[in-house]
């Protein structure tokens, strides 16, 4: 079993939280790198790089310079240079930063804000939402169209026939 922590964390260069910690409260640091591969219940803000390994769980707000998540996060995260989600890489929360990059498998929910700078007025924002459910009421609701369109196209050929045979 790991070792536990409480309250909040101030470190020098590197911070590493190993598999099988588990960190109760608030992460503040000036590190150049902070590595979670355990997990961390509470906010990380650092002015360094943040990394989350594929066993990592961070379930609170992130703030950082980049982003690198293998692992999922659960919270809001701001990056003022990039956000990279790799393979199997999960974020619950909304993003905010200058660049975004995801692996095909990556996951997201929740809003995504995008700016070169700080007063960016042009926001590249989209909404995502993973929610299988609805894509599947979706696509069910436009094949219901499609079908209807089909229908009616068929019901018209049928009076078109008759129109010709009554002809002849």
């Amino acid at each position: 079993m790991g070792r536990k922590n409480r309250g909040n964390v101030a470190t020098g260069e590197n911070t590493v939280i190993g598999a099988g910690t588990t960190v109760n409260g608030n992460i503040v640091s000036d590190s150049a790198v902070i590595r979670v591969d355990g997990q961390v219940n509470g906010g990380i803000n650092t002015k360094g790089d943040l990394v989350i390994g594929t066993n990592g769980i961070v379930s609170g707000d992130v703030v950082a310079s980049s982003v690198n998540l293998a692992g999922k996060i659960v919270g809001d995260v701001e990056a003022s240079n990039k956000i990279e989600i790799e393979a199997k890489g999960k974020l619950l929360g909304n993003i905010q930063t200058k660049l975004l990059a995801m692996d095909e498998t990556a996951v997201i929910q929740g809003k995504v804000n995008m700016s070169n700078d700080e007063g960016d007025t042009d926001k590249k924002s989209a909404d995502t939402d993973t929610d299988d459910k609805s894509d599947k009421e979706d696509k069910k609701e436009d094949d219901g169209a499609s079908e209807d369109s089909e229908d009616k196209k068929d019901e018209t050929d049928k009076t078109e026939e008759k129109a010709e045979d009554q002809a002849e």
